[in-house]
């Protein structure tokens, strides 16, 4: 992301002034009116500063500009080159030993999105097909104009390496989506077969997902389908808050992470009681539990955060195990905001919460969007521009609200510098998955770039490199392995045959499969 500290500080103070104008202000106004608090006073000689390389305004001058003006916060930062989306697009990148819930908000709803257009019917009954024969980028559109209100809410979790109980079902570094609907709780009997639901339970340890036994009509069991955990009992309502169905997992299979059992998961522990956490008193005390609910030493923080720092090419990102260290017992924002946002992305916090702990909250600052013009952008996309995709109407009508917060994050995600529409494979209804732990894609994000088959003999059917194969009638999918110019093709459907396929000749290799989208209910 290209920042405006790289411009000539001239042309930053001209803008902040030009901004001030258009509310009839005056700098003067504002110092005055913000005099009294040392931490959100602007003083006379903001323009003066502004010139210097060294400088950039503090989280609450900032928040003081936008009560004061009236132009929303995320506005007055996204002038200094901020985005608090950076939080969820490093969130996705970052691996996390326990499950943790992801920022998914959208802090710019008025910000562009590609959007699709159809270019014939699509046939969701056919078995593969590229999505680039069926719809073709167009026209951007606001996210605001496309994220309608839904009746079900979601929340997007990350499943942990150290809390895997939902393994080989779902895997450590999927993205999974959890609804409120807990219809398929209520239809578990009581009995000592789990069901085939898994759930996303929160327990006095933090929150997992997990198949679930119903001992009794209030009381739960957490269960592990391959892994060694020992089973733990919850009482509803008391140990254990059931917070709602897994439905949909976005995993990526270009490098696969295992599970860690740990030793403690493996012996029976009485649980705790759940714990009503009162609201962080101030920012030290939010970043403290932050830390600890992820699980992440100061050390691994601050790599993570040199890695932020690299990315959007501005040092104040990166923060030192130190200073991470003393940030938790301080009761005010980092000097530098840009911390803030290294702080949300390593431990997986809300941004919005972690500004609401430091006292400069969202909704308590302006509520006016600033004119694009004055933030230098381009003109802004109507509400209503573009055509409606009926591809992208019969995905929200099968699948719900889209998940829009990965708008940045899909390449670092699969590994892919840019994931288009030709490495988007439709798989479809028809096709019967042989194995659970593959049950139900939808999608299979393939990199075209790899067209030598390898197989791995010695890893179980979760690890297995996955290749798409394009034959004379069409696409093919599954385990597959090259010898002697022979393409051997294990076929992932129920019902389909092993094939084997003169290379270049039969069959030739699209690429392999780096991620996959797949519906568990």
């Amino acid at each position: 992301m290209s920042l405006p500290f790289g411009r000539p500080r001239p042309s930053l103070a001209d803008r902040v002034r030009r901004i001030l104008s258009s509310r009839g202000l005056s700098l003067a106004e504002l110092s005055r009116a913000s005099r009294g608090d040392r931490l959100r006073h602007i003083p006379h000689s903001l323009y003066s500063s502004l010139r210097k390389r060294s400088f950039s305004p503090s989280l609450y001058q900032l928040h003081s500009l936008s009560t004061l003006s009236g132009y929303r916060l995320v506005d007055w930062l996204a002038l200094f080159g901020i985005s608090l989306d950076d939080v969820s697009r490093f969130q996705v990148l970052f691996p996390s030993l326990r499950t943790v819930e992801l920022d998914t908000r959208a802090y710019h709803p008025a910000a562009p999105i590609p959007w699709l257009y159809d270019l014939k019917e699509p046939d969701f009954s056919t078995p593969l097909v590229p999505l680039s024969q069926w719809v073709a980028v167009g026209s951007r559109r606001r996210i605001d104009s496309v994220a309608r209100d839904a009746k079900t809410t979601f929340r997007y979790v990350k499943i942990g390496s150290h809390d895997a109980r939902a393994f080989p079902d779902l895997l450590p570094g999927s993205i999974v989506r959890v609804s409120d609907d807990f219809s398929a709780l209520r239809r578990t009997p009581i009995g000592k077969t789990p069901g085939r639901t898994m759930f996303l339970v929160q327990h006095s340890k933090g929150i997992t997902c997990s198949r679930l036994l119903r001992s009794e009509s209030d009381t739960i069991v957490l269960c592990s389908r391959q892994l060694p955990y020992a089973p733990i009992e919850l009482t509803l309502g008391i140990e254990g808050v059931v917070l709602g169905e897994v439905g949909i997992e976005i995993r990526s299979i270009a490098v696969v992470q295992k599970p860690a059992v740990s030793a403690s998961l493996e012996r029976y522990r009485v649980p705790s009681p759940l714990s009503r956490a009162s609201p962080a008193r101030n920012a030290g005390e939010f970043i403290q539990r932050a830390r600890k609910a992820c699980g992440i030493s100061f050390r691994e923080a601050s790599e993570r955060t040199r890695v932020i720092a690299r990315e959007l090419g501005d040092p104040r990102y990166y923060c030192s195990p130190g200073a991470l260290s003393d940030y938790e017992t301080r009761k005010f924002a980092p000097r530098h905001l840009h911390k803030l946002i290294s702080i949300c992305a390593v431990y997986f916090a809300g941004a919005a919460d972690l500004f609401e702990a430091c006292g400069a909250a969202l909704d308590k600052a302006g509520t006016h969007a600033m004119p694009r013009d004055l933030l230098n952008l381009s003109p802004e996309i109507p509400a209503s521009a573009g055509e409606t995709s009926r591809f992208l109407s019969e995905m929200e009508r099968r699948f719900g609200q889209l998940p829009h917060f990965l708008r940045t994050a899909g390449s670092s995600m699969f590994g892919l510098q840019n994931v288009s529409l030709r490495d988007v494979f439709w798989v479809g209804d028809s096709q019967e998955a042989k194995y659970s732990c593959l049950a139900g894609i939808q999608f299979l994000i393939v990199d075209r770039r790899q067209k030598k088959p390898r197989a791995s003999l010695s890893s179980p059917i979760w690890a297995q490199p996955i290749y798409v194969l394009q034959k004379r009638g069409g696409y093919s999918w599954g385990f597959c392995r090259l010898e002697n110019g022979v393409l051997s093709l294990c076929s992932l459907a129920q019902r389909a045959k092993s094939l084997r396929l003169r290379h270049g000749v039969d069959a030739e290799v699209v690429g392999r499969v780096v991620g996959v989208i797949r519906k568990l209910m």
